[in-house]
C-alpha cells in the first residue's frame, strides 16, 4: 500500500503534535527534566518518623503549593526527606529559621508537608548548596495509634455508673425543653450572622485597642504620677476648703467693685486704649532702634562708672576721629560749597545723596541706609480702632449736664481757693476733637480755661488771660476735683 505525499505530511505533523504535547505534559506535570531546565531545585528534611507523609506529597509554603516530595531515605536515627521545589519569583522561601510540618490534610490523613520561614528576607533556599531543615525544627502530627490510645484512656477513666446518672441528669434536663432549644440555637444563628458582618468593625475595634493598651502601657510611669499629683491636690483642696469658701463668698462683693471701677473708667477708658493705638503703632514701626537702645544703654551706664570710679577723679580721653571715616563727596559734585558766614536763605539741593555703596569705607548716611523696618508704615488697623480717640466727651463723668471743673481760681473763694466752684455745663468747656489726614486737631471754646506755664513744686498754673489756678498733684490732695480727685493721675500729665 503505497501513501500518498499528502498523508505522510499529516502523519509527520500528528507526531511531531504529540511529541511536544507529551514534553509539555511530562516537564510541566509530571515533572521529568525540570532540573535540567532549571525550573526545579533541591532541599532536604531530617524527621524522626515520617508521621504519613510519602512520595509525591504536597509542598506548600505559607499554604500555597511550591513542590513535591521526593524520595524518602532512612538514616541511623531517623528519615531524610527529599522535597522537589519549584523556582519562581513569588515562591522563594527564606531559609534562616526555617521550619517544616508534617500536616494532615483532613481528618482521613492526606499527609503534606507545610514550610513555615521565620523571616521574610534572604539568604534563599535555590541559593547556593542543597539546604536542610534540621531535625529541632519540625513538627509531626499525632499518630493514629496514640490518637486512639488516649482516647481509650479517656473513656476507661469515666465512672459508668456516674455516666449513667450524667445521662438522666441531662435526659431530665432537656425533656419537654424542644422548642426552648430549637430558640436558643436560632438566636445563637443569628448572633453569629450579626457577629460575622461586624466582623471588620470587631477587627478595627481590637486593633486600635491594642495601640490605646501599648500607649496606655508606655505611658505608665506618667498616668501614675499624673494621679499622684492629682491626689495632692485634692488632698490641699480638701484642706483649703474653708478658706475656698470664704473666697467663694468675698467673690459677689469683688465683682461689684470691679464692675462700679469698670462704670466709672467707661468714659475715658475706650479713650484712652484708642489713643494708645498710635502709641502702638509708633513703637511697632521703631522696634529696631528700641531694640539697639535696649541693648546700648546698659553698656552705657556700666561704661560710665569707669569715668568716675569714685577715687574723686574723672578719668576721660580725647580721641580726634577727623575724617575716620572720611566724608562722603561721591552724590554731591553739584553742590556749592556754602561758607558758615553766608546766612541768606537758600533752596535745599533735593536730588544730592551720597551714591557709594553701603560696604563703603566712607561714612555712608542718609535714609536709603536706614533699616527697613525702621522705615517701613506704622502696622496698619482694622477699621474703627481708634473711633473716640480725642478726648471723653463730657469730660471725665462722660455726661453732659453737670461736672467738676478742671481748676479753681486762687482767692475766688473763701477758704483761700481749696473748693472748687462747679460749672453749669461740664461739656461748655470740654476742648472738641477732630481727625484729619491722620492728624489730631484740637479746639476749645473761646471762655475756656488753657493751662500754661504749670509750675509742679506749687501746683499753681497761669492760664492767657493772666489769672492764676491751682491743680491738685496726687490723688490724696482735696483742693479740687473732689471725689474725682483720683482720675487726675492720668489727666494731670496731660495739662503739663
Amino acid at each position: 500500500m503505497i501513501l500518498k505525499r499528502g498523508v505522510k505530511l499529516q502523519l509527520v505533523v500528528f507526531a511531531l503534535i504529540t511529541v511536544i504535547g507529551v514534553t509539555i505534559v511530562s516537564v510541566n506535570y509530571i515533572g521529568i527534566g525540570r532540573g535540567l531546565l532549571g525550573k526545579q531545585y533541591v532541599a532536604y528534611v531530617d524527621l524522626t518518623d515520617s508521621g504519613g507523609v510519602f512520595s509525591n506529597a504536597e509542598v506548600t509554603y505559607r499554604g500555597v503549593p511550591v513542590g513535591r516530595v521526593g524520595p524518602i531515605e532512612l538514616t541511623d536515627d531517623g528519615i531524610r526527606v527529599k522535597l522537589l521545589l519549584e523556582r519562581g519569583e513569588g515562591k522563594r522561601i527564606p531559609r534562616e529559621g526555617l521550619s517544616a510540618v508534617v500536616a494532615n490534610r483532613s481528618a482521613v490523613g492526606e499527609q503534606y508537608i507545610d514550610l513555615e520561614p521565620a523571616k521574610k528576607t534572604g539568604p534563599y533556599l535555590d541559593e547556593g548548596d542543597p539546604y536542610t531543615i534540621p531535625r529541632q525544627n519540625t513538627r509531626l502530627p499525632v499518630s493514629t495509634a496514640e490518637l486512639l490510645r488516649n482516647v481509650d484512656a479517656l473513656v476507661g477513666s469515666v465512672n459508668t455508673k456516674h455516666l449513667g446518672i450524667v445521662v438522666d441528669e441531662l435526659n431530665r434536663a432537656f425533656t419537654g425543653s424542644a422548642a426552648e432549644l430549637q430558640s436558643i440555637l436560632d438566636d445563637t444563628d443569628r448572633l453569629l450572622k450579626t457577629a460575622e458582618q461586624a466582623y471588620p468593625d470587631t477587627k478595627r475595634l481590637l486593633d486600635n485597642s491594642v495601640t490605646v493598651l501599648g500607649t496606655q502601657k508606655q505611658q505608665g510611669a506618667n498616668i501614675q504620677g499624673f494621679a499622684r499629683n492629682l491626689n495632692e491636690l485634692t488632698t490641699s483642696l480638701r484642706k483649703d476648703d474653708p478658706a475656698l469658701r470664704n473666697t467663694i463668698d468675698a467673690a459677689p462683693g469683688a465683682v461689684s467693685q470691679v464692675h462700679g471701677t469698670i462704670n466709672d473708667l467707661s468714659p475715658t477708658l475706650p479713650v484712652l486704649l484708642a489713643n494708645l493705638t498710635t502709641t502702638g503703632q509708633i513703637i511697632s514701626s521703631r522696634q529696631a532702634g528700641l531694640r539697639s537702645l535696649f541693648i546700648l544703654y546698659p553698656v552705657t551706664v556700666a561704661g560710665a562708672f569707669t569715668v568716675t570710679p569714685g577715687d574723686g577723679t574723672q578719668h576721660l580721653g580725647l580721641a580726634l576721629n577727623i575724617s575716620a571715616p572720611p566724608n562722603c563727596t561721591k552724590g554731591y559734585e553739584q553742590v556749592k560749597r556754602r561758607w558758615p558766614q553766608d546766612t541768606r536763605p537758600k533752596a535745599p539741593v533735593l536730588n544730592a545723596g551720597c551714591k557709594l555703596p553701603r560696604n563703603s569705607e566712607t561714612a555712608v548716611r542718609g535714609s536709603r541706609n536706614a533699616p527697613k523696618d525702621a522705615i517701613s508704615p506704622f502696622p496698619q488697623v482694622p477699621a474703627g480702632a481708634t473711633t473716640g480717640a480725642g478726648f471723653p466727651a463730657g469730660g471725665a463723668y462722660g455726661t453732659s449736664g453737670t461736672g467738676s471743673e478742671a481748676a479753681s481760681k486762687n482767692g475766688g473763694s473763701k477758704d483761700g481757693g481749696k473748693a472748687g466752684a462747679k460749672t453749669g455745663a461740664a461739656g461748655a468747656n470740654a476742648g472738641a476733637a477732630r481727625l484729619a489726614d491722620g492728624q489730631l486737631y484740637l479746639s476749645y471754646p473761646a471762655n475756656s480755661v488753657e493751662f500754661a506755664g504749670y509750675d509742679p513744686s506749687t501746683g499753681a498754673v497761669y492760664g492767657p488771660d493772666g489769672k492764676r489756678y491751682v491743680m491738685p498733684r496726687s490723688a490724696g490732695t482735696r483742693q479740687l476735683g473732689e471725689e474725682s480727685s483720683w482720675k487726675w493721675l492720668l489727666l494731670g500729665p496731660v495739662s503739663q
